[in-house]
């Protein structure tokens, strides 16, 4: 649900932007696009990697979990 509110709002930044005549605005909502489309490929990849390791295997499991959590981490903090 996060990730499309980021779609929605990047839409909105990027609409509000060409509207007024502010770059930075519509560059920032280019960016919440991007970086919604970057956590839905971290989604798939880390749902493969959790299918490819097996139900048997937690704590690998686990550790894909932390490596997401630490990409979704990076990302929003390279938006700021």
């Amino acid at each position: 649900m996060a990730i499309k509110q980021e779609h929605i709002k990047g839409r909105a930044k990027i609409a509000a932007g060409a509207v007024t005549g502010n770059k930075e605005l519509e560059n920032e909502g280019r960016l919440d696009r991007l970086a919604g489309d970057a956590k839905v490929q971290i989604d798939k990849a880390a749902g493969k990697a959790k299918e490819l390791l097996g139900s048997g295997t937690s704590q690998a499991a686990g550790w894909v979990d932390q490596a997401k959590s630490g990409v979704e981490g990076l990302i929003d903090k390279i938006k700021r």
